[in-house]
Formats: C-alpha cells, sequence, structure tokens
C-alpha cells in the first residue's frame, strides 16, 4: 500500500542550473542594497550644503532664503557652517539697507548697517563674499535701468 519513495536523481545539468540560479540570486540581491545604498546617499545630503552651493554659485538670493528657513541652526552655538550663515545674514541686511536707502528711511538703513557690519565681522574668511555682493549692490545702484524688470 505504501509505494516506496524512490531518490529521484537529478541530471548534472539540472543541478548546475540551480547553482546558476542561486548565484544569479545572489547578485540581484548584492546589487539592490548597492542600489539602496547609493539613493541613501545621493538623496540624503548634508544639511547645509545647499548654503554652500549658493555661495559657491554666487547666489546670494538663495541664501537669504536658506538662512531663514535654517537660521534656527545657528543660534547660539558654533557650527561648522556658521561662517556661510554668516555671508547670508550680511547679504540679507546689504539687500535691506539697499531698498531703506532707496525708500529714504535712513533710521531703518543705520540698523541694516549696523547689522551688516556685525555679519561682516562674523564671516572670517569668506568676508570676500561680502565684498563681492558690495560690489553687485554699487553696481545695482549705479546702473537701476539695467536690472529693472
Amino acid at each position: 500500500m505504501r509505494e516506496s519513495r524512490k531518490k529521484v536523481e537529478s541530471s548534472p545539468m539540472i543541478t548546475i542550473l540551480n547553482v546558476i540560479t542561486v548565484l544569479v540570486l545572489l547578485a540581484a540581491i548584492l546589487s539592490i542594497a548597492k542600489l539602496v545604498n547609493e539613493l541613501n546617499h545621493v538623496f540624503n545630503r548634508e544639511l547645509y550644503s545647499n548654503m554652500e552651493y549658493n555661495l559657491q554659485d554666487e547666489n546670494y538670493g538663495d541664501m537669504v532664503r536658506e538662512y531663514y528657513s535654517r537660521s534656527y541652526d545657528v543660534a547660539p552655538f558654533a557650527t561648522l557652517h556658521e561662517e556661510e550663515y554668516h555671508v547670508a545674514e550680511y547679504a540679507d541686511a546689504a539687500f535691506r539697507n539697499l531698498f531703506y536707502e532707496n525708500a529714504g528711511d535712513s533710521e531703518q538703513a543705520a540698523s541694516m548697517k549696523t547689522r551688516m557690519q556685525d555679519a561682516r565681522n562674523g564671516s572670517g574668511k569668506l568676508s570676500v563674499s561680502a565684498d563681492d555682493l558690495d560690489s553687485i549692490l554699487e553696481e545695482i545702484t549705479l546702473f537701476p535701468e539695467k536690472y529693472a524688470s
């Protein structure tokens, strides 16, 4: 009544195909793990890389936006990117100073001048960027028709 189970022997070709299948699956798993690791590396950038990129690109407007969105990271403790934040603060104060001077509000303009000086003092070796920003704003002041939209 009981059927005896016979040991089914597989051909050598089936054994080779099984080994190849296992090796391909292992290679696929390793490739997917590497892909996930690379994607994490790409999308989990350092939090401050935007500020650094904008500084290198001389995109002071985006630096100001980044400064306001992350200003809580700076005070009251020092960070590795503190000088970049001071350059962004300088840019903000310089833009506002130009606005208040053109609007005729000398009290606010003087307040922005003080803020500009404080930010320049904190920018350390990046104070060259503040000089660059001053030359850009001076050009805007001298040739306003060039920048009028």
